[in-house]
């Protein structure tokens, strides 16, 4: 088989009745190299019955795994170590996004010069509402070379982003898995990665962020 380009990494638990949201946006998506996988954390609904439906009807990989109730940081762990595509952008399980969303994030990845594509681990944008309302701050410049250390500190960039990194970046960064401990801020591995690689920040709002589910 061919490598996808993009791995999208859904993690869910009980999310069976949002999780639509979700394969209805990769069904709609410009840029076909891409595959999706899932990592159930101990879901208790007919997740199983509904993916396992949706594998035999859809015309990209997706591909299942189920874990103990571990939490969403082992959950990303074992989907990274699993992705086949170059870049690994989760979509959470009740979020979607806009059709176009994997063409343009190939679009500003390829915008980077290609000498200059090693220092950076990753393309991140905006987010709106299903109502088509912005959420959170816009970035400083149009594009902004930076880290999310930078973003937050510097300009003070503040709210909902989306965006995907080099998987060959995050399986150097793992979430660290403390047995007993069902949540580690993701700070712990994006403040670590800002400190070796920059991200591109666009100001385009692919990602929707569902308010109320």
């Amino acid at each position: 088989m061919n490598k996808p380009l993009f791995t999208v990494f859904t993690p869910t638990f009980n999310r069976v009745h949002t999780l639509p949201r979700v394969y209805e946006s990769l069904k709609a998506q410009t840029y076909r190299s891409f595959e999706w996988i899932i990592v159930d954390d101990g879901s208790t609904d007919n997740t199983y019955e509904v993916v396992k439906k949706w594998k035999q009807e859809a015309d990209f990989p997706i591909r299942y795994y189920r874990q103990h109730n571990r939490g969403k940081h082992v959950a990303f762990n074992r989907g990274v170590q699993e992705a086949y595509g170059e870049f690994f952008l989760t979509l959470d399980s009740d979020d979607a996004c806009v059709p176009e969303a994997l063409e343009r994030f190939k679009y500003h990845w390829d915008s980077i010069p290609i000498e200059l594509r090693g220092l950076f681990t990753g393309v991140c944008g905006l987010c709106r509402d299903q109502n088509g309302k912005m959420v959170g701050d816009r970035f400083p410049f149009e594009p902004t070379d930076s880290n999310s250390l930078e973003i937050y500190y510097r300009y003070k960039v503040r709210g909902e982003k989306w965006g995907f990194q080099r998987s060959e970046v995050l399986r150097r960064y793992p979430f660290p898995e403390v047995e007993g401990a069902r949540y580690v801020p993701e700070g712990v591995v994006w403040n670590a990665i800002a400190k070796s690689y920059k991200t591109r920040f666009v100001n385009e709002a692919l990602r929707i962020y569902f308010i109320q589910n």
